[in-house]
């Protein structure tokens, strides 16, 4: 669990940080909620409630950065 987690968070930043496109912060975007979750369910059988409070809020987070950059993926690919 926590290797698919730190996996998918490294990818996901490295998508954000290059900001290539809105497409690709979306994804990234995409791909940090799928690795909040991740790190979530993996606190949760640990009982660390810091770490879960924490990737709760990311996992908030990611999902506002899917929010931001979605309409404008949309308008670079055409999609109405």
């Amino acid at each position: 669990m926590k290797g698919f987690a730190s996996a998918t968070t490294v990818i996901a930043a490295m998508l954000v940080a290059a900001n290539l496109s809105p497409k690709v912060m979306v994804a990234g975007s995409a791909i940090f909620v799928v690795s909040s979750l991740d790190w979530i369910a993996a606190r949760w059988f640990e009982t660390q409630p810091s770490s879960y409070i924490q990737n709760s809020v990311l996992l908030l987070v990611n999902l506002a950065g899917i929010w931001r950059w979605l309409p404008r993926a949309q308008d670079e690919s055409g999609v109405a």
